[in-house]
């Protein structure tokens, strides 16, 4: 967790001098820094995610909470693209990375949504 902010720290104590010195390829440090920020949670989200598909086999609700996962990842791939995008003055790409994520997380939770309304059909009718 410390390596995490530290390695931060330094990311953003050489972007600022890199800019004060007229470093004009700004936005590419800031992106690999990102990148290398993230790769450090690497063993971390592995832990997590299969703590929860080890959970969910034993409640009976892996295929749902296969999706979950992937929804929230997604949620997190597309958000920090957009955030990168955005950052770099790309707003148009980055509204478009948004909107396209949106539509991949809904086509993930769809077959759910599909199942719920059948159900709901159902005990109506």
């Amino acid at each position: 967790m410390l390596s995490v902010v530290a390695c931060a720290l330094i990311c953003v104590t050489l972007c600022v001098l890199l800019d004060s010195l007229g470093f004009r390829s700004k936005g590419l440090f800031v992106t690999l820094s990102v990148i290398i920020i993230f790769s450090m949670l690497g063993d971390s989200l592995t832990k997590v995610f299969s703590g929860i598909l080890k959970l969910s086999e034993r409640t009976g609700i892996t295929d749902a909470a296969k999706t979950a996962i992937k929804a929230v990842g997604l949620g997190y791939i597309f958000g920090i693209t957009a955030d990168i995008c955005d950052s770099l003055g790309e707003r148009m790409i980055a509204s478009a990375v948004t909107a396209v994520g949106r539509v991949q997380i809904f086509l993930v939770a769809y077959p759910y949504l599909e199942k719920i309304i059948a159900l709901g059909i159902e005990l109506i009718g």
